[in-house]
């Protein structure tokens, strides 16, 4: 009988470690194809794509055109939100406050992403430990314009000037840290020419003084100058770029002239949460890539003077990486804050 009752208490032993052992092999066999699972469901509702400027700004087409045409490639809307203010950090805190399911993705450039890192003193976000990069979209060189009396036709004889002139050459933005300030800068910088750093707060009346020879030069995004320098206007000196723009074709690029350390542009790209499941992330870069690559839509961004770029979101992180410790020492040099 004590035997009988040994034996019965080994069976039901070996029953409850084998029931225990099934249980916690099915529970890892679940929690182990739940991410597959939820990557092969994605994306099973309406996204979103957050632009940290505001509606009708330079950014916005691009936004609303990659937005349209990935809704198409996932089979779900995708609705663009303009979260505009404080140099797109407003959008950009938004952003890094999404739950990191793939829902949301950002649209956000050089500024935002690299630049305002060293201008302000308190964000509430990390560009690079917030985001994860999906793919850089392209970029939009700044142009030196100046007006069109001015005693210099090429950048050679822009720094010349510059450096010989004892006021120096004045040059427009719109506002300290933007790419017009930050690319005027870099030629102090790089040349030691005295350039005049003069802030506006409308490119339309910064573009109104170059021409009429209140300004003796502005620095802006090349497609801003375009019916400008068609109209002879203005004088085109050079593209800040390693290649031509396809906007003006005839104007050099300062790599070609010689300078390529003076390459000062505003680039865009696609981000989403940190977090975000590496199977969701691959399947935004192959839509997104596949989009840049679409002829039409191709098209469409370097009407608006993108060189549209694309590629792995190790590209885009780099980049990142790599900006932002150059627009820090441009910011360093001009000591310049905003808060």
């Amino acid at each position: 009988m004590q035997q009988t009752n040994k034996q019965h208490q080994q069976a039901l032993t070996s029953l409850f470690k084998k029931s225990t052992l099934t249980g916690l092999v099915s529970l890892l066999s679940l929690i182990s194809v739940t991410p597959a699972f939820a990557s092969d469901t994605w994306p099973n509702k309406p996204m979103r794509l957050i632009l940290p400027s505001a509606p009708g700004g330079s950014s916005d087409p691009t936004a609303r055109l990659l937005a349209d045409e990935m809704s198409k490639r996932l089979g779900q809307p995708i609705a663009v939100q303009n979260r505009p203010g404080a140099g797109g950090n407003i959008g950009m805190a938004e952003a890094a406050r999404a739950d990191d399911d793939g829902y949301t993705i950002l649209l956000s450039w050089t500024g935002p992403l690299a630049t305002n890192v060293a201008l302000y003193n308190n964000l509430n976000f990390d560009p690079q430990k917030d985001f994860a990069p999906i793919t850089k979209i392209g970029c939009v060189p700044n142009l030196i314009a100046v007006n069109k009396d001015l005693p210099a036709n090429s950048l050679k004889e822009y720094i010349e000037l510059a450096k010989t002139r004892p006021q120096g050459i004045t040059y427009g933005s719109t506002g300290t840290g933007s790419s017009w300030h930050i690319a005027g800068a870099m030629i102090q910088k790089e040349t030691g020419a005295k350039l005049v750093h003069v802030p506006y707060t409308s490119p339309g009346t910064a573009t109104i003084d170059l021409i009429s020879g209140q300004l003796d030069s502005m620095l802006p995004l090349v497609v801003m100058m375009v019916p400008f320098v068609n109209d002879n206007q203005v004088k085109a000196l050079a593209v800040m770029s390693n290649t031509r723009s396809s906007v003006l074709p005839d104007v050099p690029s300062t790599a070609e002239l010689g300078m390529p350390e003076l390459v000062s542009d505003t680039c865009f790209a696609l981000l989403t949460r940190q977090g975000v499941p590496e199977a969701i992330i691959k399947k935004l870069n192959n839509v997104a890539n596949e989009v840049l690559k679409d002829p039409k839509v191709k098209e469409r961004l370097e009407a608006s003077g993108i060189t549209v770029e694309g590629g792995t979101p190790k590209h885009l992180g780099d980049y990142i990486r790599t900006e932002t410790k150059r627009q820090a020492e441009i910011v360093e040099a001009i000591n310049a804050t905003v808060g």
